[in-house]
This record gives structure tokens, sequence and C-alpha cells, in this order.
């Protein structure tokens, strides 16, 4: 009669180390398909991310145009891209990007106001890294009349 609590203790063990073993598969399980998926995710690679326009004339328009590629193995496209202010306006290929080709994202900043500026482009695309930040700056010269 000594045996029956054993055998009982013995069985629940069993219980809570199959629980805890089929907990571990299930967690290697998610952890291998998390980086299943991420490989054929899309992806975006800017050969430069932050442009310095350094010093424009008060007035004038800046443009310059940041270069990227698809790296990845699927279709990239760029859903939107957003800037900080009004003076900072994008123009993007609607397009798909097939991998391993080019695009380019066009900043035109209206230098209406002299001052020293800082903006920040968001690009919005298909991947899970999305968006990635572009950075624009420099400083618009006061008008010759203000400087006398």
């Amino acid at each position: 009669m000594e045996l029956q609590p054993f055998l009982i203790l013995q069985k629940k063990e069993t219980k809570v180390n199959m629980n805890k073993y089929f907990t571990f598969l299930l967690l290697v399980f998610i952890f291998a398909c998390k980086g299943t998926v991420s490989q054929n995710d899309a992806s975006i690679s800017f050969s430069k991310d932050k442009y310095n326009f350094g010093t424009i004339p008060y007035k004038k328009e800046a443009v310059y145009s940041f270069e990227f590629t698809n790296p990845g193995k699927t279709i990239l496209i760029i859903n939107d891209v957003k800037t900080s202010c009004g003076c900072t306006v994008p123009e993007w290929s609607k397009e798909p990007i097939r991998p391993g080709r080019k695009g380019q994202i066009t900043i035109k900043y209206d230098a209406a106001f002299p001052s020293v500026f800082h903006k920040t482009i968001e690009v919005i695309y298909n991947g899970s890294e999305s968006p990635f930040s572009l950075e624009i700056k420099g400083e618009v010269e006061y008008p010759e009349e203000n400087t006398k």
C-alpha cells in the first residue's frame, strides 16, 4: 500500500516533464519559423542616408537624390515617403523595384526662411524594417538687404 503514493507522484512528475518538453519544442519551432519568414522579406539599402546641403542661397530650391538598391530576393515597393516639414517635398517612382535593381528618392528643400535646418524623411516600404530614416541638413543664407 505504500507504493501507490509513490506511483502517483511519479506520474505527476512525468506529466510536468512532458509539458516542459512540449513547451521547449514549441519555442524552438516558433523561432525557426521567424527566421524563415525574414529571409523572404523586402529590404532596402541606401548608398547614403544623410546629406548636408551646406549653405543655400535664400529662396533657392535645393535638390538631392538619395540612391538605393533592393538587395533582397523579393520585390521592393515604396508605399510612402513622409517628411517632417512642408518645406521638404519628396518624389519617387511608384513602380516596384525588382531584386538587385536601383531606384532613387529625390528631396526638394524650399529655402524660404533663413536659418539652420535639419529635416527627417521616413521611407515606408513593404519590409519588416520599415520605415527607413533619411536626413538632410544645411543653412539658408540671410538675404543681402538684412546684412547691412
